[in-house]
């Protein structure tokens, strides 16, 4: 490998520490700093919570706090055994920037609706940052966080958010998970997307940056399209252009997964993209107000997850939203330790205060986690930490990751006949077929031999903006064809990979036809349908001019490509990245690049017995549907109950 002298993220932290304590930043006037600022764009955030605020239900006190952006997340134990409780998360806003000294927090809960028999009182979290550039931007934002514990297994909970001014949020309610045990569990369904985003970007770009108004007003008091919200599509976009079905898919998405009663929702990475550009880079705010940050820098506006956390919160407040990381989510704000202990934080710090990452992965690695609902093993892992394109993260763990996933799956696979089926989600594909990202070399190699290994059933990516199905794959071959309505044994068949990025950010292309831009593989003449553009295949799919006439959309695609670590680049921005690997694929099997998500739903059984995962994928306002989402494929993997062991080898 050819060696580039790079900073890691944590020591882009080290760097960032000692330019503020060049700076001599103190904490007072940091914190005149954010006050400075706080009468116009405190008071623009607080609007938009209290919006929310009262939509829900909630009723304020005096003190001037909505409670906004609620979430829940799953408390498992060290083995992913999920407790009789739930974490609860939300953000507490207020008219001028700041709390009261003496606010509490509490959450109510009781088993009837109206009636709230326990009272928890929350830790209130200052989440407050300052880049290391004299006059840059500074944020300050205050989370309420609690543990529910001591719930009835497989109950219905109803809560609420009380502060001491008398302030109170709407109700809501949560289910917990089924007791583990001899009983079957009744069937269930979760929800799968990845690269969200919001619709709606953060207001008063002159008071969120500490900015004299005056140097702003080309800007009109709004952020450019598609820098710190995804209103960049293109004009021809069939759902979110010009003439478009749907010209908010983000949001939409939130509302759609509503409609399938998901237990939980898994989100593979790249959030919010309160960092748009996505490389781990420390922030720069000298071009804010326009699309790219310069050599080195990249753009962060913390008050993007205002936006993004009232946008989920009608399904998040009253179903767990479990996440994984990804590049987008490499946040070059609070890139230090102190939230974490003694772990590295890898741009993550931020992400651990605002959302409840079960903290049973390995100590290094804050998003790497594993839950268990019903007969299903879920595990989180961070593909950052294993990417061969943007190698920012890349091998911080040491090896730690990979280590405890092996332990995970020989567990799982070996001790826990209540595992029937196993899903991992994370951000960079291992298989994928887009223009942009395609598949990445890094995470594959680490990962596909021990999904093959053990049997992993379905592997949920993001990354590329396009909804993408592979047929069965075992040790980075596919196993068989598995066309729309198949059924999928992966004890004998191998692994399904699903990318789901489509989940509201402008879309991306398939790989192009071959041609000087879109190189095949050495050796590899294009001739026929695969000469032709790229093109599409899902249920009801009709590819203008005819079948093969116009684009290109069999199973074979000659010009593809994989990210490789064997030689490392800088790139123009200035971060680490491997190369690109043409190469030529037969598994990619579904293929829609525009806005949709996966409803997977599970039916569990007695042991012995025939036990299902169905994946539906489902299109957001499909051109011509006259429908708000359409069923674009469906595939049933199916295992016999409490027959998962895997031998040992």
């Amino acid at each position: 490998m050819t060696n580039v002298k790079s900073l890691t993220m944590d020591e882009y932290s080290a760097w960032n520490a000692g330019r503020l304590a060049r700076e001599r930043v103190s904490r007072r006037s940091l914190l005149r700093a954010v006050m400075a600022g706080a009468g116009g764009y405190a008071y623009a955030q607080f609007h938009l919570a209290s919006a929310a605020f009262a939509a829900g239900g909630g009723s304020a006190g005096p003190a001037g706090v909505v409670v906004s952006g609620r979430h829940l997340s799953f408390l498992p134990g060290a083995d992913g055994a999920l407790r009789p409780a739930m974490a609860v998360t939300a953000q507490l806003v207020s008219k001028t920037g700041s709390l009261p000294r003496d606010l509490r927090a509490y959450v109510e809960v009781g088993s009837t609706p109206g009636q709230f028999g326990t009272r928890i009182e929350a830790d209130i979290r200052h989440l407050t940052g300052q880049y290391a550039i004299p006059g840059g931007p500074i944020g300050s934002q205050f989370y309420l966080k609690a543990k529910i514990d001591g719930l009835s297994p497989g109950a219905v909970h109803h809560y609420r958010i009380r502060l001491s001014d008398g302030t109170v949020s709407g109700e809501a309610h949560f289910s917990t998970a089924p007791a583990r045990g001899p009983a079957v569990a009744a069937p269930f369904t979760f929800t799968a997307f990845a690269d969200v985003g919001t619709n709606t970007a953060p207001t008063d770009p002159a008071f969120a940056w500490g900015k004299n108004p005056a140097s702003v007003t080309a800007a009109k008091g709004t952020w450019p399209p598609g820098v710190f919200d995804d209103n960049s599509y293109l004009p021809d976009d069939p759902v979110a252009g010009v003439n478009g079905t749907d010209k908010r898919p983000a949001l939409t998405q939130t509302l759609l997964l509503a409609t399938q009663k998901p237990v939980f929702t898994l989100l593979a990475g790249d959030i919010c993209y309160a960092n748009p550009s996505g490389s781990g880079l420390p922030a720069d705010d000298t071009t804010a107000l326009t699309r790219i940050a310069p050599k080195g820098r990249n753009l962060f506006n913390p008050y993007v997850w205002d936006v993004f956390l009232n946008q989920i919160e009608p399904l998040a407040a009253f179903s767990p939203f479990m996440f994984a990381t990804g590049n987008h989510d490499m946040e070059p704000l609070y890139g230090n330790t102190r939230f974490l202990g003694d772990s590295p934080a890898h741009g993550y710090a931020g992400l651990v205060q605002r959302l409840d990452f079960p903290s049973n992965g390995p100590h290094t690695c804050p998003s790497v986690y594993r839950f268990v609902y019903g007969n299903v093993g879920v595990i989180s892992l961070d593909a950052n930490e294993l990417s061969g394109e943007l190698q920012t993260n890349t091998g911080y763990s040491g090896g730690a990751q990979v280590s405890w996933l092996k332990r995970t799956l020989k567990e799982w696979r070996g001790e826990r006949p209540d595992i029937d089926f196993v899903v991992a989600f994370l951000h960079h594909c291992a298989y994928a077929t887009s223009d942009n990202h395609a598949s990445d070399g890094g995470v594959r190699e680490a990962l596909d031999p021990l999904f093959s290994r053990f049997q992993v059933d379905l592997v949920v990516q993001g990354h590329n903006h396009l909804l993408e199905r592979t047929d069965p794959i075992r040790n980075g071959k596919r196993t068989r064809s598995a066309p729309d309505g198949s059924t999928i044994s992966p004890a004998a068949d191998g692994v399904t990979y699903l990318c789901v990025g489509s989940g509201g950010r402008p879309r991306y292309p398939f790989r192009r036809a071959p041609g000087p831009a879109a190189p095949p593989p050495a050796g590899v003449t294009a001739s026929g349908p695969q000469s032709l553009p790229a093109g599409q295949r899902y249920r009801g799919y009709r590819p203008p001019g005819g079948a093969n006439k116009l684009e290109n959309n069999t199973e074979n695609i000659v010009n593809s490509y994989r990210w490789s670590a064997e030689k490392q680049v800088v790139k123009a921005a200035g971060h680490p990245s491997g190369i690109r690997i043409p190469e030529t694929v037969d598994w990619s099997q579904v293929r829609y690049d525009n806005y949709a998500f996966a409803a997977i739903d599970v039916v569990p059984a007695a042991r012995g017995a025939r036990t299902s995962m169905t994946v539906r994928c489902l299109a957001d306002a499909l051109p011509g549907s006259r429908q708000p989402f359409t069923e674009i494929d469906r595939i049933t993997l199916v295992r016999t109950a409490g027959a998962g062991k895997v031998s040992p080898g």
